[in-house]
């Protein structure tokens, strides 16, 4: 079962590692992410970043879709983490099953407009961001478990 949907460029560090998959009891994180899974050197890092015990899978939007109906038989405790809003909105049109991302770090860019501590969405990032309001996603940020969410949706 997929417990949280994390848009976060950092993909895996000790937020994540650690608080998100402790509170959700995550068992297994799927990283969609082409950047990630082209590369040798990031799949390395990646693996060495994930908790003992967690398993992990890399893969591009393309991959991944093929691989959920696999996913949804699986009796564990997933949490799907993207690199940026790009990726994240291809997936959810072709998977409409999602229905909440957590945004947990998008850096700052030059045209970037601030709606968050650590979320800062250009144009193009917050269109994207507002057809996955209009799919119905609720869309929110939270740094960690225990700090405040905040509703992006109010916001774009």
């Amino acid at each position: 079962m997929i417990k949280l949907v994390r848009i976060d460029y950092r993909l895996l560090h000790g937020q994540v590692v650690f608080s998100w998959t402790k509170s959700q009891g995550i068992n297994r994180i799927i990283v969609i992410n082409k950047e990630a899974a082209t590369d040798e050197f990031k799949k390395m890092s990646l693996n060495l970043a994930k908790p003992t015990g967690v398993k992990l899978n890399i893969f591009t939007v393309e991959e991944a879709l093929s691989k959920m109906p696999k996913v949804e038989t699986l009796n564990e405790n997933i949490m799907l983490i993207f690199g940026n809003t790009k990726e994240t909105l291809a997936f959810c049109e072709a998977y409409p099953k999602i229905k909440e991302i957590n945004y947990g770090g998008i850096p700052k860019t030059n045209d970037g407009k601030q709606f968050g501590s650590a979320i800062f969405l250009n144009e193009e990032e917050q269109q994207e961001a507002r057809k996955l309001k209009e799919m119905g996603v609720k869309q929110y940020m939270q740094q960690i478990p225990t700090s405040k969410s905040e509703d992006l949706n109010k916001l774009i």
